[in-house]
């Protein structure tokens, strides 16, 4: 399983939808593995990757921004600056199905709030 944290995301989408003030976004990427032996073999007679699996959250600061989206499916699309070839790069994630929020409250400071997400493709940077 690989993972990218992309901060200070811009434009960001879900189905068409600006969400406004995220702060960062997490996409992971891998395969499940599935693993078998028969009987007495000392190492395993089939491993394999099969299916993939795109998975990630978001995280905004704005409680009531997360509730609106929570549950929507579609396509997650945003902006993003590449620190080393210091240029704009869009993703698109389609497919994607966002679930509830978890949100934190701390004292005298802002809160943070995490949405979790699944999508049926892998992300496409362009």
């Amino acid at each position: 399983m690989s993972f990218t944290i992309y901060h200070n995301p811009r434009d960001v989408t879900m189905a068409g939808e600006a969400i406004q003030g995220v702060e960062s976004i997490i996409v992971s990427s891998g395969r499940k593995e599935f693993h078998a032996a028969g009987d007495g073999e000392l190492h395993e007679s089939v491993a394999r990757c099969t299916t993939g699996r795109t998975g990630g959250t978001i995280t905004l600061l704005d409680a009531g921004a997360a509730a609106a989206i929570a549950g929507r499916t579609g396509t997650l699309a945003f902006t993003w600056t590449d620190a080393r070839a210091q240029a704009d790069k869009a993703v698109t994630i389609a497919s994607a199905s966002i679930g509830g929020y978890d949100a934190t409250v701390a004292r005298a400071s802002a809160g943070a709030v995490t949405l979790a997400f699944i999508a049926e493709v892998a992300p496409i940077i362009h």
